[in-house]
Order: structure tokens, then sequence, then C-alpha cells
């Protein structure tokens, strides 16, 4: 007390032996006394703040000389403090003391910053931009100093000095191996993994009673260790694993997934003598365990946490998709794997509420794709025409109806295992449905409507393009371009309604329209175009050649006039 001068303000607060871990922070538990002044209030103020432990821990105190009058005071993280994004610095300040703040009293201003250039990429600073970047250098500073994500508390002087009053580092959860087996599994989950929709599809199927492949999550942090993945057994209809980055969602703007072996069937032997098969896509060698490592590390490369689901995939005859729509079940169904992505062709049914079959159309599916030990192989041209019995299209309403009935308007990727006439279902995951919960009627789909809307322009005729095939595209591998392209309106002309031209219905003009030859009505790219508001239809390949041969624009209306018509007679 002798070294104080007494005359001037001082902060006590307090420093307990375990606050401001790694496990836990301990912010805001214990009191913390500004503008103290005198011996006796410091000694009141020390008292104050050692009984405010209440017996919790031992606990120290820090008397600390105030910076008076601050321009500026507030608190700063290393990542976005909601998702850990390691590539976002995020400033909160108020002007004068940052007491309140800190305290909840008072709200900040917030400003993010993009690592490491400094951009600020939300928010206003109110102060010359010198000042930010010495705060988000002693962030990044820091985060280097400890090895993961910091918290600090600072001040900016009416000199332009930086003052930094604490540091904590930020809480993060322990690495774990989670078996999603049941509804406490989830339970155990960091809440922001927890919401992530396969985990929320996952936790609906074991509370209702839905099957779905076995599976489990992996979380790991910058700080730690990898945690030690015991062996996941592999089923006897097992066909490989799958391991999808959760957290974080994107790296530059794509889902990251792997996929894997399980055994030791050699897949190369297995098709080198059928010209029907082909590889489309190799495993790592090394097994799930090496996938999820591999993938675990690519998240943290941007975040201070990173979690996989590892799920089996299951050798299923055919796969789908299904949704309730307006007192109906629409269902697409082909053989093999990836229906999502529109590259195959795909079968329509409905089913009314009660379970009649009302309407159905088979496709002549050219390829098929399907999992052998990991390997993604193109079948083509499949071995046998897709069968669905009456039983096993009912099957499978009843089993996915009660995850239909929780999520109205979403539709479920779905598989079947087993033999025509006693397929069982099972659940795969969210297929992303509409955001309006009826878009459609199915009269519209028995039409070939595939979006609604109008639509006029030159023909752009892609059929003869080379498309990439890929089976990595995801609905939201990059974010759809919010401003209208500078393209002229066109009504382009493609095979099939594949994630292959997303490009193209990001950048084309809203008043665009799409015809192709055949479309799963619930894949990714018709849910694309209808929230664009991008009409959409299906024709056969003999009734858009007669098109083309004619020449000239062309328009759309999927209203109850007829859909496809050269451009002056709709004007007419």
């Amino acid at each position: 007390m002798d070294e104080l001068d007494l005359d001037l303000p001082y902060a006590v607060r307090s420093s307990g032996l375990a606050e401001d871990a790694q496990s836990g922070s301990y912010a805001g538990h214990f009191s913390t006394h500004l503008d103290v002044r005198g011996a006796g209030n410091v000694r009141s103020a020390i008292d104050a703040v050692r009984a405010s432990a209440a017996g919790e821990m031992r606990m120290g105190v820090v008397v600390q000389r105030m910076v008076e009058s601050p321009v500026l005071s507030g608190v700063g993280f290393s990542c976005h403090p909601l998702t850990l994004d390691r590539h976002t610095a995020t400033v909160s300040y108020v002007r004068g003391l940052g007491g309140g703040l800190v305290s909840g009293t008072q709200a900040g201003h917030d400003v993010e910053v993009r690592m490491p250039d400094g951009v600020v990429v939300a928010g206003e600073w109110p102060v010359a931009t010198e000042a930010l970047g010495r705060i988000t250098d002693a962030l990044v500073h820091l985060d280097d100093l400890l090895g993961q994500p910091v918290d600090i508390e600072w001040c900016l002087t009416r000199s332009g000095e930086l003052v930094l009053l604490q540091l904590r580092p930020v809480v993060l959860p322990e690495p774990m191996v989670q078996d999603l087996d049941s509804p406490e599994a989830f339970a155990g989950l960091p809440s922001m993994i927890a919401a992530h929709s396969k985990l929320a599809l996952r936790a609906d199927a074991i509370r209702l009673g839905v099957p779905m492949s076995t599976a489990r999550a992996v979380l790991a942090t910058c700080h730690r260790d990898l945690p030690t993945l015991p062996p996941l057994a592999a089923g006897d209809r097992s066909a490989g694993r799958s391991v999808v980055l959760l957290h974080p969602t994107h790296l530059e703007g794509k889902v990251v997934r792997e996929f894997a072996q399980d055994c030791s069937t050699d897949v190369e032997f297995f098709v080198r003598g059928c010209q029907r098969y082909a590889i489309r896509q190799y495993p790592h060698q090394a097994g799930s365990a090496r996938s999820v490592a591999h993938t675990l590390h690519r998240g943290l490369e941007r975040g201070a946490i990173a979690c996989v689901i590892e799920q089996e995939i299951l050798h299923a005859y055919a796969t789908g998709i299904i949704r309730g729509m307006a007192g109906t079940y629409l269902v697409e169904v082909a053989l093999g794997h990836f229906v999502p992505k529109g590259n195959v062709a795909t079968s329509t049914f409905v089913l009314s509420h009660d379970l009649r079959i009302t309407h159905h159309s088979y496709a002549r599916q050219s390829k098929a794709y399907h999992f052998i030990n990991g390997h993604v192989v193109v079948e083509s041209p499949p071995y046998e025409p897709l069968e669905m019995a009456d039983a096993d299209l009912r099957r499978l309403v009843q089993v996915l109806r009660p995850v239909l009935a929780a999520r109205p308007g979403a539709a479920l990727e779905f598989g079947l295992l087993g033999q025509p006439g006693s397929l069982q279902p099972y659940m795969i995951d969210v297929a992303d449905g509409d955001r309006d919960a009826d878009p459609m009627s199915t009269a519209d789909v028995a039409r070939g409507v595939v979006s609604s809307g109008l639509a006029a322009g030159p023909v752009i005729d892609l059929r003869e393009s080379r498309t990439r095939d890929d089976l990595n595209t995801h609905l939201y591998d990059a974010a759809i371009e919010g401003a209208a392209s500078t393209l002229n309106p066109s009504i382009y002309i493609a095979r099939q309604a594949s994630v292959d031209l997303l490009p193209i219905v990001r950048a084309c003009h809203p008043a665009s329209g799409f015809i192709f030859e055949q479309a799963s009505v619930l894949a990714h790219l018709p849910v694309i175009l209808r929230e664009r508001g991008v009409a959409a239809i299906t024709m056969s390949e003999s009734s858009i050649d007669a098109l083309v041969r004619r020449g000239g624009p062309l328009a759309i209306d999927t209203g109850e006039r007829q859909m496809v018509m050269p451009l002056e007679e709709s004007s007419a």
C-alpha cells in the first residue's frame, strides 16, 4: 500500500488461482471495484473481492491503476465469439469507462475485423483506424502466445495509447468422441454443434424411432491433441464410411466430405473385368481414422474447434427423396446413391394421405452410382431397372412419416435396403426442402413443372456442353449471388437438372427459364430454382428438338396456358 499514490484512482479486481483458465473463465463471478481512492477504501475493496469468492477458490487480488477518462473502452476476441472462426476478430467498445459493457448494463458497439488483413467487415469504428489495428495486432500476438483464442479488456487513452487491462483464454469445449445412438448423446455436444442440420435430424430420428445408419461425432480443439478414435465396427450391409465436417460448416464456400474404406475388399479387382462398372471416386486407403483426422485438421485451420460426423454408408438398393405436399407424399427414387445431385434420372410416385398410389412414372436410368467399400462406382447402364412394389412405397411413407410430420415442408433423403417387395427404408439426410409450405401441387408435377413462373428469351442449348459431374458439389457450396446478373433473360436447355448447373442458375437473369429433358423435383437444383423464382419445366427430347429446329426465342408459362411456345405467340 505504501507504494501506491492513494490520491489516484485504482481498480481492485479478482485474480483467483483457477480464474481465467482454459477450463473456465469465471468471468463476472467475483467483485470488481473501480475508481477506488484512499488507503481505507482500497483495503475495504480488497476484503470485498476476497469475500466474493465465498470459499470457491483461493483468491488473489490485483490493484491496478485506472486509466482516467479513456476515449474508448471495451473487449476484444481473437476469434468470432459465437462461431469461434479464427479468421474474424471481434471488438466491442463503449465511450468512456467500460465497466457497464463488461457487466452487461451497457450495450456496446461491435466491430468485426477480417484477419489477417485487418479489413472491417461489420460495424463502424469511431476513431483512427490505427487504434483498431493496434488492438487486433495485440489479439494476434496473444493468440499466438497462448496457442488458442483470447479475450482481452482494453482502453484507449486520450493520447491514443492502447492499454490492456485483462487477458483470458476463450474457454473451448473438451475434445470428445460421441456415439450418436441416444437422445442423451446429443445433449452432451456443444449447442453450436448439436444445432447442425445433420445432427438435429438424427436426434429427431432417434426420438421418433426412425432408422438411420450408425454414426458418431468427433470434436477437436486447437490446443489439445485429437481425441483417440476407437474402431467403428462395420455392419453386414456396410459399404464404407462418410466423414463430413460439421463445424466449421464450410471451408472456402464448400462442404468438406471424404469417403473411407471399412474393410480390405479389393474393389479394383472386383470391377476390373466388367465394362459396365467404373470407379468414379477413390477413398483414402488408410481408412476412416485417417479421414477423420485429416478433416478435423482442415477444420482447425479455420476455427478454434472442429467437429466431424463419421457415419456408416449402407449398401442401398435405391435411394430417393420424399416430401409431404398438399395432403400427398411425393417420392422420387433411383437405383444407387446421389439422387439429390440430380445426376441420375428418377422415377416419380405420388401417394395420398391414406397411402393409395395416385401417380407413378418410371424413368429409364442410364447410370447409377454405388458405394463399394468407400469407393464411388458408376454402373452404366444399370444391370436391372428399378422396381418399386406398392407395399415398398407404403412402407417407406409409414416409416418416415413421423419425421415428415415433425418437419412440415422438409424433403428427406432416404435409402432402401433389400430386394423389391420387401425393401426396408432408412433415413439418410435432409435433402433441403422449399421455403414455402406447399410451393407446388401434384398436378404441377404430373404436367412437368419443376419451378413455377414466367420466362422468355433466346434459346441457349447446353446439352452438348461438358458438365463436371461433380458428386462433391453441394447445395450451398458457395453463396448465391444477391444481385441480379447483367446477363439478358434467356431460355436454357439441359439434359438434367443437375447441380453442375448451379453457376449458371446463380448468374442468370431472374426472368430466365430452364427446360430439362429430365428433372427430380425435390433434388438440389430445382429447390434453388424455386427459391429464386426461376421458371423451369421438363419436356421430352423430341419435343425440345422440334422447338430448337424451329428457332427463335421462346416463352415459358407454367400456368394453365400452354407451357412453352414461341415468344411471338405468347404475346398475341
